[in-house]
């Protein structure tokens, strides 16, 4: 009968935490189907724009002349999130009430499981597709998107035993 494993590590969902993540998981890349929904947007508001007759002093074609500079406006926020996708992305994991409050990693022969205050999650060994190692942690692909894990604070027998379910 072979042993089970358990090990649990308690880390803080800090700053620092969340660019380790989004740097070892997030394709970075800027392309140009990006700006497929900016771009739509920027066409919704010039076409409310330009079929909106600002001469006549009616209230519904002010509020659709307002619409219009809304899609705009829209078309811009949405390119520069796209350029600026990094700090957009660690700003809204800021924003969110797990932030900057502890969590508990545990690793053990059910999956990994990480609990806080706001977060509950479980990855199950079953679930999982690929464990891709890096540097600074496994980037676990599961049929429906990505998680990561940092090697921070893991010990060697937990990254032998992550290294032996791939």
């Amino acid at each position: 009968m072979t042993s089970s494993f358990t090990f649990s590590h308690e880390f803080t969902l800090n700053k620092a935490y969340f660019a380790e993540t989004y740097d070892a998981s997030v394709d970075s890349s800027i392309k140009p189907k990006d700006f497929i929904k900016a771009g739509l947007f920027a066409l919704a508001g010039i076409a409310i724009l330009l079929l909106t007759s600002t001469g006549d002093e009616q209230l519904a074609n002010k509020n659709m002349y307002y619409l219009g500079y809304f899609f705009v406006g829209l078309a811009v926020v949405e390119a520069l999130s796209i350029k600026f996708k990094r700090t957009w992305w660690l700003w809204r994991q800021m924003m969110s009430k797990a932030a900057n409050n502890p969590a508990t990693i545990t690793i053990d022969d059910d999956g990994i499981a990480t609990k806080s205050a706001y977060v509950n999650h479980q990855i199950r060994w079953t679930d999982i597709y690929r464990i891709t190692e890096s540097e600074s942690g496994f980037l676990i692909t599961l049929a429906k998107g990505k998680s990561y894990l940092s090697k921070q604070g893991l010990s060697e027998a937990a990254m032998d035993f992550i290294r032996q379910k791939n």
